[in-house]
């Protein structure tokens, strides 16, 4: 009975499938959102319907199948478990579940040692080491982590204009009558945003200090803040080993030229996708991932 290779890439916007025999590729699908954080149940059942449609698309049983998901939010054990369950349920021949970022690890480097660090709404580092073990930095989240991220330029940006509305009476800068345009005005307007604002309400605001560089110092600040905030991830995540750098996400273009010469003398574009580094989990035959690399 022929083998087939399922790998899945589940993130906050999108989710991906494709589906691989000896030779290589045979069918990639799309559908949308599947975070284990935003929405357990509906990313679930988001990624068994996908895998199930692209089964069905080209006639394969699930016993033939090895399947590998590399999700947003796996690095919660007990929602990563859930997943696990449901897709296990399905009759697959084998099912491991890692976090997004790791899958996005090994296809950035096609499997080879490299330190990636991926910057958007969020941020994180982790590391394939030469030993084959795979360590992560960072990556807890906006309330007490994400440095570096789309997420805290949007609380820095909010910082300061609550500091120019205690001190002046109102939004001073034109980076933060911006912010002010989003977030509002006064106190009946900002209280009810800050209540309900997440990690993505917060990165809808980070653009607005790129929009203003170099002519404001406030947007100079804030920005060359957060290039030190990854710089410092990079750092950890190499340690001793100047291992080849990838950097991913939304703000890769744009925070990669404030970090520090070294680290963009580093800096190597990725040589493949997280839809890759699932596929190649999938096959096993990469690495040797540590004990509790996956779920």
């Amino acid at each position: 009975m022929s083998a087939y290779f399922l790998g899945i890439d589940g993130g906050g916007t999108k989710t991906l499938a494709r589906l691989e025999d000896a030779q290589g590729e045979r069918i990639t699908l799309k559908s949308g959102a599947s975070s284990l954080t935003q929405d357990l149940d509906g990313a679930i059942n988001n990624i068994a319907g996908l895998s199930r449609q692209v089964l069905a698309r080209e006639r394969v049983r699930p016993g033939q199948v090895h399947l590998a998901c590399g999700v947003a939010g796996a690095g919660n054990p007990a929602s990563a478990e859930k997943l696990c369950q449901r897709l296990r349920a399905l009759g697959f021949a084998s099912v491991q579940i890692s976090s997004d970022a790791q899958t996005s690890l090994l296809g950035a480097g096609a499997g080879t040692p490299i330190v990636m660090i991926a910057v958007g709404t969020g941020s994180v580092a982790m590391r394939l080491g030469r030993d084959g073990e795979i360590r992560q930095y960072g990556g807890w989240g906006l309330a007490v982590g994400d440095e570096g991220s789309g997420a805290a330029i949007g609380k820095s940006l909010v910082r300061a204009l609550l500091w120019e509305l205690d001190t002046h009476g109102k939004a001073i800068t034109a980076l933060c009558q911006q912010v002010m345009t989003e977030v509002g005005e006064d106190r009946t307007q900002i209280l009810p945003w800050l209540q309900r604002a997440g990690s993505r309400e917060y990165a809808a605001l980070a653009p607005a200090a790129f929009s203003h560089l170099p002519d404001c110092p406030l947007a100079r600040d804030i920005i060359s803040k957060t290039a030190a905030e990854v710089d410092r991830l990079i750092q950890a995540a190499s340690g001793e080993d100047a291992l080849p750098l990838a950097i991913l996400g939304g703000l890769a273009d744009k925070l990669s030229p404030h970090l520090h010469p070294d680290h963009q003398k580093r800096q190597i574009p990725p040589l493949g996708t997280a839809l890759d580094g699932a596929c190649m989990l999938a096959r096993k035959k990469v690495v040797q991932f540590s004990s509790d690399s996956l779920y």
